[in-house]
């Protein structure tokens, strides 16, 4: 049985266990959390960090193994391609490219070069050049490290008074100690998934993103995105672009971008599944198995089987459900009203568990679908509500 590593085990990576699974791997998963829930359907779990490149070589080295699978984190993805690089496993793009993409830095300086539709930043290793320089930029501005996901780290800036504190948050979220400071584009946030065949793309899935409990990590996804024709092909355009510029290899390009006036900007790129469990409604949406599709193309398994004719039908979202504040989970209330939207659920926290970053830490997750936007729209956006979850009063200091 051919052996497969891949590099975490979260939610976010069940879609990829259940295609290795399907493909017939021996699956070996690592990362440094224990009883994670993709831990149980594996075959063999190592407990060692997975953005440790040096170290996962050797795990590789030693496990023999046949394969290598990135998991739903940037990290995972530079190892992945570095191990798939030295060991020359699967189909991946070169290291170089991948942290050109996954670094907001390179790829920023990249867009800047060929022209892409991205807002122009610039770059900082030091707070005080950074404070310097940024204050002299247009505001509002939008501060954030180059290596974070999830929105941590990330901060808008109205004027010069808040630059420093914005700084020195990007700063602490960064673990290569660098960030990018850039305009704040004020607009429509979307994001744009697409799956690369010779570096054209031959399927795409569309999404409208809501922030609400935290402005920088979205909570909330309904597919399709509310947007036109002509911006999907604007877009494709330039992914295509990216495509042949850096000759990417098979698998899924994924972006997210903000719409102003017509004009869709680019805010950052990546080549990985996507986070909050994005593929569940994305499969219902497009039909096909988009972890499935990926795990042939970084298995270097092949796609030449890829449907040739891939199109969105119907209205599928996923709602996150997030405390109001920080306490112990009393209840877990979903409202009668979802009873007839909600096709599939995922609870990473229960009651009497305890929430210690409520504004980034997800209970759960509900897929729902819709006979039309307008409905989908009005049940999720325009009476959103936040009051599925319960906390327990807790008593003050001292009392």
């Amino acid at each position: 049985m051919k052996k497969a590593l891949l590099l975490n085990a979260s939610h976010n990576d069940l879609g990829l266990i259940r295609a290795l699974r399907k493909l017939g791997f021996y699956i070996i998963t690592t990362g440094i959390w224990e009883n994670l829930p993709g831990q149980k359907f594996v075959d063999e779990y190592i407990k060692a960090d997975y953005s440790d490149k040096e170290l996962i070589l050797s795990i590789a080295k030693e496990n023999k193994i046949d394969a290598i699978c990135p998991c739903c984190n940037d990290f995972g993805v530079y190892t992945a391609a570095y191990v798939a690089e030295k060991l020359k496993l699967g189909e991946y793009d070169s290291y170089r490219t991948t942290c050109i993409l996954h670094n907001k830095d390179k790829f920023k300086a990249f867009a800047k070069k060929y022209q892409l539709l991205s807002p122009v930043s610039e770059s900082f290793s030091d707070e005080e050049t950074a404070v310097e320089n940024a204050q002299h930029m247009q505001f509002p501005l939008i501060v954030k490290p180059t290596d974070a996901s999830a929105g941590n780290g990330v901060s808008k800036v109205e004027s010069p008074l808040f630059l420093q504190n914005a700084v020195k948050i990007a700063f602490n979220s960064s673990r290569i100690h660098k960030i990018v400071v850039e305009p704040y584009v004020e607009g429509s946030q979307h994001g744009f998934c697409t799956f690369l065949i010779n570096k054209k793309v031959k399927a795409y899935c569309t999404n409208n993103e809501y922030s609400i409990v935290n402005p920088y990590r979205v909570e909330i996804d309904t597919y399709p995105a509310s947007t036109a024709q002509e911006i999907h092909q604007i877009l494709i355009q330039q992914v295509e672009k990216i495509a042949e510029l850096l000759e990417l290899k098979d698998g899924i390009f994924h972006l997210q971008y903000v719409l102003k006036d017509g004009k869709p900007w680019i805010l950052e790129v990546m080549r990985r599944v996507l986070g909050n469990m994005y593929s569940v409604p994305a499969n219902m949406l497009t039909g096909i198995d988009w972890d499935y599709w990926e795990v042939r193309a970084r298995c270097g398994l092949g796609c030449s089987q890829f449907p040739e004719s891939v199109c969105q039908e119907g209205y599928y979202a996923y709602k996150a459900i997030m405390a109001s504040e920080n306490g112990r989970i009393k209840e877990i209330h979903i409202p009668h009203q979802y009873d007839k939207y909600i096709f599939q659920y995922f609870f990473l926290h229960q009651e009497g568990d305890r929430i210690e970053a409520y504004q980034k830490e997800p209970i759960g997750f509900l897929f729902m679908m819709f006979s039309c936007e307008e409905e989908m729209l009005d049940v999720l956006v325009e009476n959103y509500r936040n009051d599925l979850v319960v906390m327990e009063q807790e008593s003050g200091e001292g009392l």
